[in-house]
């Protein structure tokens, strides 16, 4: 993986910059459910809205506003989906065995 510092928007802060101005809307519905939610008022869930905008800047996440309820729902990007499975197939790839197994490894237990 990179050695990028957290939050790290690249070489390019004109792409990070426009990812922002992109989703600028849905930040906007956020920050407004966050704030009558008083959920600003607390540390840790205001760190989190932060965090989620820094991933908004990175092109690992976006958000689509759903009318019927009322809020912004904000999702994973393909991109960054595959790079997470990626991540994922080379940590457990080499620790998993497949199967079919033809003998038991437990023999002590008898049909």
């Amino acid at each position: 993986m990179d050695n990028k510092e957290p939050f790290d928007v690249g070489a390019d802060p004109v792409k990070a910059r426009r990812r922002i101005m992109t989703q600028g809307v849905n930040i906007l519905h956020s920050l407004i459910e966050a704030y009558n939610e008083g959920m600003l008022d607390d540390p840790g869930s205001a760190a989190n809205l932060c965090t989620m905008f820094a991933l908004v800047a990175e092109g690992k996440v976006t958000g689509n506003f759903d009318d019927e309820i009322g809020t912004t729902k904000w999702s994973l990007t393909d991109n960054y989906v595959a790079r997470l499975r990626e991540a994922e197939e080379a940590i457990l790839g080499p620790k998993i065995i497949k199967g079919p197994w033809k003998n038991s490894v437990d023999k002590s237990q008898k049909p």
